[in-house]
């Protein structure tokens, strides 16, 4: 698999607090995985990486956003002051999906194979009270936004998304020990294309429910469907810190929860819980740089992820 991007954020630009971002990237994914649309059942025993559960995805595309400031909130005492800002964003893609004779995709879903153009409109609000947007201690960040997409975004799907996501961070007693959670819905309607079945919006996208963020120690999009939910426990733990030179190095330990639901009906959401966790090791640099080791269990598989930045 390979995937590259670009993606730029600028601050203040015209001084009004202000947010713009523009990202671009290609994915070309050979083994990109297909275990079936809302397939709860349980699969340990089989070969989850096997050619029967995958298919071939090339995505190019972008987008651009931008976030302006409604109201600013300063809490008694040294809570984080808080920002509401409007949220706004256009971004498009094209998938090229290719099936594999024999998968489980082209029993089920041949007629996605070609090329999809994914045209997005995308409006809401942010709610930021963080201390630290890349490794916060204290605060909170929610966002609520809602997409469009049709022949007039120059899709050809009509379908939109609603998705809403609380997190939360808490000290407990000592600034090196953190507490945080993250609770998210995301719910699509319409003819809703391949691709974003098996994705959670917001903020940033992100593949759900499985893998690197979402319900990790399950197979990546393990669980895909028209509504998801999630929930996230973390307790982040950074008792060493030093400096270097005029930098500061911490490292850390942390164990997290990580429970989904998906469903194609909304009624049927809470039907099938999906639960993983493990513990982690973090490095972080001046509260900027974030590099975790997350190992995942789930009773059906596991996976151990190096990356940067939290998972949320």
């Amino acid at each position: 698999m390979q995937q590259h991007g670009f993606s730029l954020r600028l601050r203040d630009l015209l001084g009004y607090r202000e947010i713009f971002e523009v990202s671009t990237g290609v994915i070309i994914d050979p083994v990109f995985p297909y275990f079936g649309v809302a397939n709860n059942a349980y699969l340990r025993g089989q070969d989850l990486r096997g050619r029967h559960f995958q298919t071939f995805v090339r995505t190019i595309g972008g987008a651009f956003t931008y976030q302006h400031p409604l109201w600013t909130y300063k809490a008694p005492g040294p809570q984080p002051m808080g920002t509401l800002r409007s949220y706004s964003g256009f971004g498009y893609w094209v998938d090229q999906i290719r099936k594999y004779e024999g998968s489980l995709f082209a029993t089920e879903r041949a007629y996605d194979e070609g090329t999809t153009r994914r045209g997005v409109l995308r409006l809401g609000l942010t709610w930021d009270r963080r201390d630290n947007e890349w490794s916060p201690k204290r605060g909170a960040l929610h966002d609520i936004t809602v997409d469009s997409a049709g022949p007039w975004t120059g899709s050809n799907h009509a379908w939109g998304r609603v998705h809403a996501t609380l997190r939360h961070y808490w000290t407990l007693g000592v600034p090196s020990l953190v507490l945080a959670h993250r609770l998210t819905y995301d719910g699509l309607w319409g003819d809703a294309p391949f691709v974003p079945l098996g994705e959670f919006g917001g903020l940033v996208s992100s593949d759900g429910l499985g893998g690197v963020v979402t319900g990790r120690g399950w197979m990546r999009r393990r669980f895909i469907g028209k509504h998801k939910a999630f929930a996230s426990v973390e307790l982040r733990f950074e008792p060493i810190e030093f400096k270097v030179r005029k930098h500061t190095l911490g490292i850390g330990l942390k164990g997290y929860v990580d429970i989904g639901l998906v469903a194609q009906r909304m009624r049927d959401l809470p039907l099938n819980w999906h639960v993983s966790g493990g513990p982690g090791l973090l490095i972080t640099w001046d509260r900027f740089a974030v590099i975790r080791l997350d190992g995942g269990f789930s009773r059906e598989s596991a996976g151990f992820y190096l990356m940067t930045e939290h998972a949320f």
